[in-house]
């Protein structure tokens, strides 16, 4: 059984052009022409070629604007045009062309090896966009069933191990007073009475350390107040909360995401600065969201930590900071050594979606 031949797009509305590429592809592809790119986006949306051959200049239509329409469908373009210029060629690169060709110099295995290497290059973009988006999928699922089993925790911390230790405590209070004053029992159960409120106190911080209160119906900067009082409460660290503008995440995950690196930063400020205060800021820029935690303290080669994290991971970093990747998002570190720490989270305003 003979192979279908692939289908091209021919969008040139030079009469002569599109004769001269037409008899180069013929009959190992098949063609269809169409001399304007409205037509093209038409004939494109009745039947998706497997290629097409584009025009630099088009009558009706910017070509530079035709290149992101037919990227998004996984169509792959190779630009033509009558002269070669480095602007050009940078510009319809930039667009998402595959390919740019010099029409004088066009020859059949020209042209053959440049659309066989177009179609390569959209089916291996489309393979790694599918496993990222699988990768988005599983980091989504991971995150919320992290924070599933933290709630499952901390339930558990709150209704069953704090409640038997409030009964040992009240146990204890009890054979205080059936105990002789004057007997070595009494000292036993005022150590056991103050191990059972060191118990008490722990377990109340894993419960809302592990499942913060403020996660189930607030935004980021309720949960970032919070997170300063926990750390002033439990580290002594004093947090300055800075929102300039109120960011809701489109999802779940994502915002628990940022607010796990945004805690991992506070806490290498406590382990690693040599300084109780730090400052942690919001705001929107350039269509992005930016949390920025700072702090004047001893500071580190900031390049090198960053080199480390990309190969075996830094200061806990590495692992939230790859699942960030995922959404769009990139953290970035400047510091100096004695210059203090400048971490900065960046998500773009539409990040990556999860599903």
């Amino acid at each position: 059984m003979a192979e279908t031949s692939l289908d091209l797009l021919l969008i040139d509305d030079d009469d002569i052009d599109r004769e001269a590429v037409r008899r180069l592809l013929i009959p190992t592809y098949a063609v269809r022409e169409a001399p304007t790119g409205k037509l093209a986006l038409k004939m494109a949306k009745e039947r998706a070629p497997d290629c097409i051959l584009l025009d630099y200049w088009l009558p009706d239509v910017d070509s530079l604007r035709l290149i992101p329409v037919f990227a998004r469908e996984y169509i792959p373009v190779i630009v033509l045009t009558g002269e070669e210029r480095p602007e050009v060629i940078v510009q319809v690169m930039q667009q998402g062309a595959q390919d740019y060709l010099v029409k004088q110099h066009i020859s059949k295995l020209t042209l053959e090896h440049a659309i066989t290497n177009a179609i390569e290059k959209i089916a291996l973009k489309r393979d790694v966009e599918e496993k990222n988006r699988q990768m988005r999928e599983l980091t989504s699922a991971l995150t919320l069933a992290e924070q599933r089993e933290r709630r499952r925790i901390s339930q558990i911390l709150h209704d069953d191990v704090q409640h038997l230790l409030y009964g040992i405590q009240m146990r204890s209070h009890m054979i205080r007073f059936d105990a002789p004053a004057d007997s070595g029992i009494q000292e036993h159960l005022e150590t056991l009475d103050n191990l059972v409120k060191a118990a008490i106190r722990t377990t109340r911080t894993l419960t809302v350390e592990l499942s913060p209160p403020v996660f189930e119906n607030e935004g980021l900067g309720p949960a970032f107040q919070w997170l300063a009082n926990q750390m002033k409460e439990i580290h002594d660290l004093n947090v300055e909360v800075v929102i300039f503008d109120e960011y809701r995440m489109p999802g779940e995950d994502l915002r628990l995401l940022i607010f796990q690196l945004a805690r991992e930063l506070l806490f290498n400020v406590v382990k690693h600065a040599g300084i109780n205060r730090a400052k942690l800021t919001m705001f929107e820029q350039n269509n992005q969201c930016l949390i920025c935690v700072s702090d004047e303290g001893r500071g580190f080669d900031g390049a090198k930590v960053m080199k480390q994290m990309g190969i075996k991971g830094g200061f806990g970093l590495f692992s939230i900071r790859e699942r960030l990747a995922l959404f769009g998002g990139r953290l970035e570190i400047d510091s100096q050594q004695g210059a203090g720490v400048r971490a900065t989270i960046i998500v773009p305003n539409e990040p990556t979606s999860s599903a």
